[in-house]
């Protein structure tokens, strides 16, 4: 008998856990409560073109989710402004540097599966009064950039995309045989309430950090997390349950 694993994410999100879990007999059954729709951002990207000199030094590009490198890459093509291409990278996380290196980046600097330790390691990568380039989603963190301009650097967010609700009509069913569920955002753990009838379903719950695990408690969900934010830690403790 299958047993699964159902994860408030989209099913080309899931390819790097579900590898992680291929010997252990969990499936992954996708629930994507939120759904991805590209961003013009038009300020963002002139902001942008008017800092960037024309031998561009002491520069760097920050990538902080898969999805943001090819939208990146695109939204560069499209206004001219190849030369960001060119930037060495830096991204949080495998998933992301993959993404990256396959949208034609070079990436320099991968930290750990969160924004606060490659943000920490890149205090000790950059030149002093660096300008980095934060291809990012809408709705994001604080703490990368932010660890950044306390440290003397020049943050240019430039947002590539954003995660809208699925409508609840369009979201898959839960299927039978669930052994637990993965939350991955605050948002997606909100939504995910709402799908399910606004009870939890009976089995456990495992956040991905411990803000989710904190916004999950808050509409009352309990949720274990895993030692660190990553896939393969995440994959460790589903391997528990």
């Amino acid at each position: 008998m299958k047993r699964f694993v159902l994860i408030t994410r989209h099913p080309s999100d899931c390819v790097e856990l579900q590898g992680f879990l291929a010997s252990s007999g969990l499936t992954l059954r996708p629930y994507p409560v939120l759904r991805l729709e590209d961003v013009a951002d038009d300020p963002g990207w002139q902001a942008v073109s008017r800092a960037l000199p024309r031998i561009v030094a002491n520069w760097w590009l920050v990538l902080a989710s898969p999805r943001a490198p090819g939208r990146f890459v695109r939204g560069c093509r499209e206004r001219g402004l190849e030369n960001l291409l060119q930037l060495p990278a830096a991204a949080v996380g495998r998933s992301t540097a993959l993404a990256a290196e396959a949208a034609g980046l070079t990436v320099e600097v991968v930290g750990p599966g969160h924004g606060v330790g490659l943000g920490k390691r890149l205090v000790d990568t950059l030149q002093p009064t660096s300008n980095v380039v934060f291809a990012c989603g809408k709705e994001r963190r604080a703490e990368l950039p932010q660890i950044l301009e306390d440290s003397g650097h020049t943050v240019l967010p430039v947002v590539v995309y954003r995660m809208v609700p699925t409508p609840p009509r369009e979201l898959p069913p839960l299927g039978p045989s669930l052994e637990a569920v993965v939350l991955t955002s605050p948002r997606a753990a909100a939504l995910y309430l709402e799908g399910v009838g606004g009870r939890p379903l009976p089995c456990p719950h495992v956040a991905l950090g411990t803000t989710t695990q904190k916004a999950a408690a808050g509409l009352g969900i309990e949720c274990r997390i895993p030692h660190e934010p990553t896939m393969e830690s995440l994959a460790e403790e589903l391997c528990t349950i």
